[in-house]
């Protein structure tokens, strides 16, 4: 009978896999604060308004009495649960504890979001669009796509000493 012996030894593997997570190959994204602080602080914004006026953006949304109530409780709880996704962001960003997995999950449930409020919280609103609609869709838009290039650029993210440094891009290259 054959021995089962590993086709990669431990020395072989760690040798393969020992430059991965290294960042001396590449360029570092000097933006990526830059894009996540707006993010975090668009966000903040966001959640506050939620938190602060949710009647009176619910009956910009609604005529309806009981439409009116079922939207505010809603747009309160969005509130609360947008405040802590981006809490939970901000500390794995500035930790470095898992934010490649945090920030994907934060674009999966922003996107899913976005497509679940156009159509259930701005359903009756997209058929007389006004300024401030489209304000909001836009904006909503421009976090996604913001979301989805800090995504694509996270092998190039800061080192944890630099991710606060929103002057980074005019640092001088050494």
């Amino acid at each position: 009978m054959k021995e089962n012996k590993p086709v990669v030894t431990l020395q072989e593997l760690n040798d393969l896999i020992g430059e991965l997570g290294r960042r001396t190959h590449y360029q570092i994204d000097s933006f990526y604060p830059l894009r996540f602080w707006f993010l975090v602080a668009v966000t903040f914004i966001y959640a506050f308004n939620l938190l602060s006026t949710p009647v009176e953006i619910a009956s910009r949304l609604a005529i309806e009495p009981v439409e009116i109530t079922r939207l505010s409780k809603y747009i309160y709880f969005r509130g609360w649960f947008v405040t802590t996704v981006t809490v939970i962001a901000t500390y794995a960003y500035l930790s470095d504890w898992y934010f490649n997995i945090v920030i994907f999950s934060m674009l999966l449930i922003s996107s899913m979001n976005f497509i679940f409020d156009f159509f259930t919280v701005y359903y009756g609103q997209i058929g007389t669009p006004s300024d401030l609609l489209t304000a909001i869709l836009m904006l909503r838009l421009f976090v996604l796509l913001l979301l989805f290039v800090n995504i694509k650029n996270l092998s190039r993210i800061p080192e944890k000493k630099d991710r606060m440094n929103l002057l980074l891009p005019f640092r001088k290259r050494v």
